[in-house]
């Protein structure tokens, strides 16, 4: 067992995005990227990863945009967190 989970490399995340087909859950994606890895022989990705990952490719540029301003704002403290914690988990749902 790891302790913790193996680094994914670049050009394989940029694969994982590549292989997404939006009309369908992430676990459908995460399905077909455990058999990418098993052909490349390399360790295949957490799921938590995955969906994390596709989570933020799947958003689209304006809300993207938002959510940086979000992380921004949590960063620099210039609004009470849970207020940019509640605006962010609204953008994410």
């Amino acid at each position: 067992m790891y302790a913790a989970g193996p680094r994914v490399e670049r050009h394989f995340l940029e694969g994982i995005v590549e292989l997404d087909d939006r009309s369908q859950p992430i676990a459908e994606t995460y399905r077909r990227i455990r058999a990418l890895a098993a052909q490349r022989g390399i360790p295949r990705p957490s799921y938590e990863h995955v969906r994390l990952h596709l989570r933020s490719t799947r958003l689209r540029p304006d809300e993207r945009k938002r959510a940086l301003g979000l992380a921004f704002e949590l960063a620099y403290n210039t609004r009470r967190a849970d207020h940019v914690v509640a605006d962010l988990l609204a953008l994410l749902k």
